[in-house]
């Protein structure tokens, strides 16, 4: 549970160093819509909503989490936590925050392994994230989000950086259209 929490944050556009720092106190998914609200890179203040899948799975890892402390959950509490040392799949080390990103960065690997995805980083969920929104498509065949909407969900602060790196690399074949009507 706590891996795919990690995951799905990811594909949210969470980074791995914001995954590491959110606390119980960021989550207010009885808010509507659920929010969840933190400090992330160059000290700003970020936000995303949640899509249904991913509040229930947080709200099921965090009945979990209060079990297995024998206690009600404190805002300082981490969301994710690390594994026990030594523990086999599964055994967390509940109250006990992930430590460095490189943490966050072997759960997405071994995962992505596990799939047969081969190699992916955390920072791939995130360009994942910007191909998939770039990919959806309303009913009569146009974008759902545009690159101002991308970028908004992923918080960056010039559209520029959403385009260069992550909507150009995705291949969208404009030139070889552009190619083929110019022809």
């Amino acid at each position: 549970m706590r891996d795919e929490v990690v995951l799905r944050l990811g594909l949210a556009g969470m980074r791995a160093a914001e995954i590491t720092s959110l606390r119980i106190g960021d989550l207010h998914l009885d808010h509507d819509p659920p929010t969840i609200a933190w400090i992330g890179k160059a000290s700003r203040s970020r936000r995303l909503v949640p899509g249904p899948a991913l509040v229930r799975l947080l709200g099921r890892s965090l009945t979990a989490y209060e079990e297995h402390i024998g206690r009600r959950l404190r805002d300082d509490h981490p969301v994710v936590c690390r594994r026990k040392p030594g523990a086999g799949q599964g055994q967390v080390s509940w109250g006990h925050p992930i430590a460095r990103t490189c943490s966050i960065q072997d759960i997405v690997r071994s995962r992505a392994t596990q799939a047969g995805l081969g190699h992916l980083s955390p920072h791939d969920l995130r360009r994942s994230a910007a191909g998939i929104l770039h990919r959806a498509r309303s009913a009569d065949g146009g974008h759902l989000f545009d690159l101002r909407d991308i970028q908004q969900v992923l918080d960056h602060a010039d559209p520029a950086t959403t385009q260069r790196s992550y909507l150009d690399p995705l291949g969208t074949g404009t030139k070889e259209r552009a190619a083929s009507y110019l022809d």
